[in-house]
């Protein structure tokens, strides 16, 4: 065998060794990874959600159960009823700045 050869096949070993190393690592990872995934999971199922959450949710489960369909209905025909209103009111005011730049005018 010559030097050369000797030196590629040393070479060849180490890059062997060197991927077998990796992949062990890789195997060693992979192997804690369920326990790992179920730690994470029993955290996230004992954290407790952020308090602008529970306030949100509490807000809304008393909004839910004190409103019932007929308040709805009445709630919307008042702001119906609102808006045909302010509707009215901004045509009176401007049908009045009508008739005073009329006046104004001669």
């Amino acid at each position: 065998m010559t030097r050369g050869s000797l030196f590629k096949e040393d070479q060849e070993l180490d890059e062997i060794r060197q991927t077998e190393r990796q992949l062990q690592l890789r195997h060693k990872e992979f192997a804690d990874l369920p326990k790992k995934l179920e730690r994470e999971k029993k955290e996230r199922d004992c954290t407790m959600p952020p308090l602008d959450d529970i306030q949100e949710r509490e807000r809304r489960k008393r909004y839910e159960e004190s409103v019932t369909r007929g308040e709805i209905a009445n709630l919307q025909r008042t702001q119906r009823r609102s808006l045909a209103l302010l509707f009215l009111l901004v045509a009176a005011t401007a049908s009045l700045v009508m008739w005073g730049m009329k006046l104004m005018e001669g």
